[in-house]
């Protein structure tokens, strides 16, 4: 079953790799080999993602470590990831506290950072690609449900084409896959820390000079 792969970096990140050690995710291999059966051939991996913004970084290198990653997945064999690249956009916001510290400190201005263009480049890509017969089966990996629209979309107007899920989140974690996105998909996996440390990345990308970033070494 030709399968494209369509990965909501983001969501991915901070769902379930932010506070793992397997940041040095081989994707091709997480999806081909630990997620999906053996019936699929991945043709295609898509990762949509934006630059970081690094004075907003805790650690000024996060920068750095993100680039080397995109270049390791693009150039690792076979080849078959390619990185959407959306924007970080920073403005500033007056919101309300949750907790105020006094009645005359009820607002503070903040940096607000939103990511645009990574969602509806998926979106975008899933419908075309469902339309010009690219694929038999789209496996997304998101919690967001923004994209479920796009799949419903699918499902209206490709109904042979099969539509997969995969969740982010650990199956011990309190959040829950959203129903939204659920409801079109022909069916759902929960991705967790065991399949990410059955896919990484070799320390060294073969035929490169790229490296996985020592802070990302587990061995």
């Amino acid at each position: 079953m030709k399968t494209i792969v369509y990965v909501d970096g983001f969501n991915l990140y901070y769902g379930l790799l932010r506070k793992s050690p397997y940041k040095w995710l081989d994707l091709f291999a997480l999806f081909q080999n630990q997620v999906l059966d053996a019936e699929a051939t991945v043709t295609d991996v898509r990762y949509y993602t934006a630059p970081l913004l690094a004075r907003l970084c805790d650690d000024l290198d996060s920068p750095r470590r993100q680039d080397i990653y995109l270049q390791a997945l693009k150039r690792m064999p076979p080849k078959k990831v390619s990185v959407v690249y959306g924007k970080l956009e920073l403005s500033e916001s007056r919101l309300r506290l949750v907790h105020p510290a006094s009645d005359t400190g009820r607002v503070a201005l903040v940096y607000k950072l939103t990511e645009k263009k990574s969602d509806v480049n998926l979106a975008a890509d899933l419908i075309s690609g469902a339309f010009l017969g690219q694929y038999q089966q789209a496996v997304i990996c998101t919690n967001d449900s923004d994209l479920a629209p796009a799949m419903a979309a699918v499902r209206r107007h490709c109904p042979d084409v099969r539509l997969g899920l995969v969740v982010p989140i650990p199956g011990t974690d309190h959040r829950r896959a959203g129903r939204d996105l659920v409801e079109q998909a022909h069916w759902f996996k929960l991705l967790s820390p065991v399949h990410l440390a059955n896919a990484q990345l070799p320390t060294k990308i073969p035929h490169t000079s790229l490296y996985q970033p020592h802070p990302w070494r587990t061995r």
